[in-house]
């Protein structure tokens, strides 16, 4: 597995904080919000970007969470009950990485409000704009 952009991270089963190159500590469910999910097609693999908006006080910028040459194992939707209604946008449950023991390839387990994925990656990119 290949992390670029951010630090690499153990197997764990739901990770909310992230270290991301040019910003630091950052806890994507409580210092930030999704602002829009991608299925990205590509030639011979699809990626899954997460985009979360970060408003902490006096700055607000943008974390994509972008997982390369994906997989989809299983998608699971919430909706409709899934948006925040306070707020009209999604929030992150966790992020789960693991390892197939069969066959040692490297996975992770998406859980937002809106919806739980599973999918293969060989990449986990973060960029911040």
């Amino acid at each position: 597995m290949r992390f670029t952009g951010l630090q690499p991270f153990g197997h764990v089963s739901g990770q909310l904080d992230f270290t991301v190159a040019g910003i630091g500590d950052i806890d994507l469910r409580n210092d930030a919000h999704i602002g829009c999910i991608r299925f990205i097609p590509g030639e011979r693999h699809m990626s899954i970007a997460f985009d979360f908006v970060s408003e902490r006080p006096g700055e607000r910028r943008m974390i994509t969470l972008d997982f390369a040459e994906v997989e989809v194992m299983r998608i699971e939707p919430y909706l409709p009950t899934g948006v925040d209604p306070g707020y009209g946008h999604a929030l992150l449950f966790g992020v789960g990485h693991w390892a197939d023991a069969a066959t040692g390839r490297e996975g992770f387990t998406v859980s937002t409000t809106t919806f739980e994925a599973e999918f293969y990656a060989v990449e986990l990119k973060a960029t911040v704009a």
